[in-house]
């Protein structure tokens, strides 16, 4: 029987030992609170610090919170950030004659980009309903809170500005394409230059073409907002 006391008292202890060594809940809060604010918060961009899994370990359960941020932005990078760049490495024609020879491939990358959309839309609403299902305490949710925002919400937000108006510039490269196309004839093509002699048809291509010039102006402005979000410049 005493040798039965002992060996109780001894795993008593022990678990007293352990729970002793190990970091509380409010210390683990503690130390996530102070990684949003100190490595990430203040940070230019929207960049995602990856911590190391000593410090993870710091985090207890809370390294699970950081994990809904950091898995929204691996969906958003493989099926909408590197398309897209990869779609713009392309790049746009840079003639009329090269508008009609790769109508294919900006058809192509038009389709791509709706694609890059619904993947952006399917990213978002998986993190807001992983964040959803958090448990945390007001001095946490607060801080979280601007995290979520700074590396989910506005990510999003900027990424789904850049769609509309990437649709209409790929638009009106098909739509030059299509007037090209169906008065070939009438129109000779050398590299840059165009020669119509039909004015009304002069007349419907310098349209289309300043509509072109538009869209694609417009495009590039929500690229270079974009990129002031994701790396703070």
């Amino acid at each position: 029987m005493a040798g039965r006391v002992v060996t109780l008292i001894a795993c008593l202890m022990a678990g007293l030992l352990l729970a002793a060594c190990s970091p509380s809940e409010a210390d683990q809060r503690k130390a996530f609170i102070a990684f949003l604010q100190t490595d990430v918060l203040p940070k230019p961009g929207a960049r995602v610090p990856q911590p190391n899994a000593e410090k993870l370990k710091t985090f207890g359960d809370y390294s699970g919170h950081y994990a809904v941020i950091t898995r929204f932005h691996e969906r958003m990078n493989t099926s909408v950030a590197n398309p897209m760049q990869e779609s713009m490495a392309k790049g746009m024609p840079r003639s009329i004659e090269e508008v009609v020879t790769r109508k294919a491939d900006i058809a192509a990358v038009r389709a791509g980009f709706v694609k890059m959309k619904e993947a952006l839309d399917q990213a978002a609403v998986a993190a807001d309903a992983e964040r959803a299902a958090l448990k945390q305490p007001e001095d946490l949710a607060s801080v979280y809170a601007a995290t979520y925002d700074k590396l989910v919400v506005q990510p999003v937000a900027t990424f789904r500005e850049i769609f509309p108006p990437t649709d209409e510039a790929l638009g009106s490269i098909l739509a030059m394409a299509d007037l090209v196309e169906a008065n070939r004839p009438a129109i000779k093509l050398s590299g840059s230059q165009i020669e119509i002699n039909n004015a009304a048809l002069r007349t419907k291509v310098q349209a289309a073409l300043t509509a072109m010039s538009s869209k694609q102006r417009s495009m590039v402005e929500a690229q270079q907002k974009m990129r002031r979000l994701v790396f703070g410049n």
